[in-house]
């Protein structure tokens, strides 16, 4: 009987695996299109011209609410303005913003986190009390807080979302610089009489990085949705200047006549935040290891 059910489970493991070659090529091909779509959208908001020659601010009131069509892409607004035209140019200005929000974060919450990790003692303690309550604060909030005592604009918005998210980036950074200053190089960096400094910026922050890196690329997609919530109340550049979340709040007035307003533009956004999601993923090992 034993002889039986020896054979049976033998049989059973040698059964045929899937393939992971079928899923390796999806994976290879939603990575590629993500990639090429951040491409798009970054060459829209650094060289706007290349993707389109007319003007985002010209009125022409005889084309007012045109639907989508050859010649107006995603139609036009109330007042004849071409709405493609106007998503082009505003992601100069929602991606700037988000670039320069994630920046301030990083470099913030880096250094925060690298001090506080690798001084440890009261200095850790009163820096992860401060952080945990900064993190108890809903994010999107916290920047509405900080841009309201900034004043309204582009640049001030950045600085209230990056403001937003240092402490993700410092609790982050600490994690990773307690994981590091035990490994043997750094007791050899001490034993050979290397300033804290040079321990803190030649050793630690460069095997720390990784990581945090990661995060920022992922934390760029929530940037842009922070920006362009922002912009959507009114905190961003203000009108006629196109931004993604304020071009959302212009058509609100015209979702059953012109859906075309806050549907194009919000799904432009929606495809830039999974497109830069799904290249954070890849770059992490750990979470391209679990799909």
């Amino acid at each position: 009987m034993s002889a039986v059910r020896s054979l049976l489970v033998g049989h059973r493991g040698a059964a045929p695996r899937p393939s992971a070659r079928p899923r390796r090529w999806t994976r290879w091909i939603g990575l590629s299109a993500s990639a090429a779509f951040v491409v798009l959208v970054l060459v829209g908001a650094f060289f706007p011209t290349l993707l389109t020659g007319a003007d985002p601010l010209a009125v022409d009131p005889t084309a007012a609410l045109q639907a989508p069509s050859a010649q107006h892409v995603f139609g036009t607004d109330y007042v004849g303005r071409d709405l493609y035209t106007r998503v082009v140019y505003g992601s100069s200005l929602s991606l700037r913003g988000s670039l320069l929000a994630v920046l301030i974060a990083l470099v913030a919450g880096s250094l925060i986190g690298l001090v506080s990790g690798y001084v440890g003692g009261f200095v850790d303690t009163f820096v992860m009390r401060v952080i945990d309550v900064i993190l108890a604060i809903p994010g999107l909030l916290l920047s509405m807080t900080v841009v309201t005592a900034l004043g309204f604009g582009t640049v001030n918005v950045a600085i209230a979302v990056g403001v937003a998210s240092v402490a993700v980036f410092a609790r982050l950074m600490r994690a990773e610089v307690y994981r590091v200053r035990g490994t043997r190089y750094i007791e050899a960096a001490r034993l050979v009489g290397s300033s804290r400094l040079r321990i803190l910026f030649r050793h630690l922050l460069p095997n720390s990085a990784g990581t945090v890196l990661t995060l920022a690329a992922l934390e760029f997609g929530g940037a842009i949705l922070a920006f362009s919530a922002l912009s959507f109340l009114g905190y961003g550049a203000q009108p006629p200047q196109p931004e993604w979340g304020s071009l959302v709040n212009d058509g609100r007035g015209y979702l059953q006549t012109a859906w075309w307003l806050t549907t194009l533009p919000g799904l432009v956004i929606i495809l830039t935040v999974l497109a830069a999601n799904r290249i954070s993923r890849a770059l992490d090992p750990d979470q391209e290891a679990v799909r």
